[in-house]
């Protein structure tokens, strides 16, 4: 039986997941997923990629939709109220598209500027943001790099750790839904799926980056360059990149929970990759 292994979010770009039992699927994303983002004074984008220490930022999402932040290096922790954000808004840039973000607070930005010594505001996508996938221009998206939903399956993470001088974890590719039950990369296949009420299409592999290579418990990013190292030997796409994955966008709205059972409702025919291991 394919089903539904795991479902996790990341309130804020680039920061640590919190894994759930069951999550609102809304078009953009799921409840409460990607729904913060740093940048400069300038409104570039701040990541994990440049600055890995954030992915030890540790989140909290309580019942009355705030949530809290703490960090090993921070001596106080952060709580996120949108009642008290600022009703102004920046314009930041998320891989040359530009989006209006909402200014949070004086202390959230002093709060990640001390983190990561450098002046930085945190941003929320709020009412005023607006933001939709290149592919699918009538589906919105947050702050993720490109699409709402990313979709990863334990069968293809099992063999990449067949062949990499390392051992790599789910969390370094930063999934919101793992699925299991099926062969490797048999996701890639898949056009159209259903998870509990919700239907979702695959629109495209997803492209990894450096990001892939910092340890989830650490902040270190590995010196052999791993998984990606591994992952360019039978997973590269030419004039695209490496991948691992796919994006997926929701074609309606609902809750899926862990343990759901995927029916897939429509298959296509999946890029071809050449295994040079």
């Amino acid at each position: 039986m394919i089903k539904l292994e795991s479902l996790a979010i990341y309130p804020v770009k680039s920061i640590k997941g919190i894994p759930l039992h069951s999550s609102r699927v809304n078009l953009s994303g799921l409840a409460y997923d990607r729904r913060y983002l740093l940048c400069d004074e300038n409104g570039k984008m701040i990541t994990a990629r440049t600055h890995p220490t954030l992915t030890l930022v540790h989140p909290v999402v309580h019942d009355n939709g705030s949530i809290t932040l703490t960090h090993p290096k921070m001596d106080s922790e952060l709580e996120l109220r949108t009642a008290s954000f600022e009703k102004t808004y920046m314009s930041t840039e998320i891989w040359k598209t530009q989006v209006k973000g909402q200014k949070t607070t004086e202390h959230a930005d002093q709060w990640f500027s001390q983190l990561l010594s450098l002046q930085v505001h945190l941003l929320f996508f709020g009412d005023e943001s607006k933001r939709v996938t290149s592919r699918r221009p009538n589906s919105p998206v947050g702050f993720a790099d490109g699409y709402p939903f990313l979709l990863t399956n334990t069968a293809s993470l099992e063999e990449l750790n067949r062949t990499t001088e390392i051992t790599v974890d789910m969390r370094r590719f930063r999934p919101n839904i793992v699925v299991s039950g099926i062969t490797p990369f048999e996701e890639d296949s898949w056009k159209i799926i259903r998870i509990g009420d919700v239907q979702f299409e695959n629109v495209k592999p997803c492209i990894r980056c450096s990001f892939t290579t910092i340890d989830p418990d650490t902040s270190d990013k590995n010196s052999f360059a791993e998984p990606l190292r591994t992952l360019a030997k039978f997973r590269k796409l030419e004039k695209k990149g490496v991948t691992f994955g796919v994006n997926l966008i929701a074609l309606n709205e609902g809750i899926i929970k862990q343990g759901d059972q995927i029916e897939v409702i429509e298959y296509k025919t999946p890029e071809v990759y050449t295994d040079k291991r």
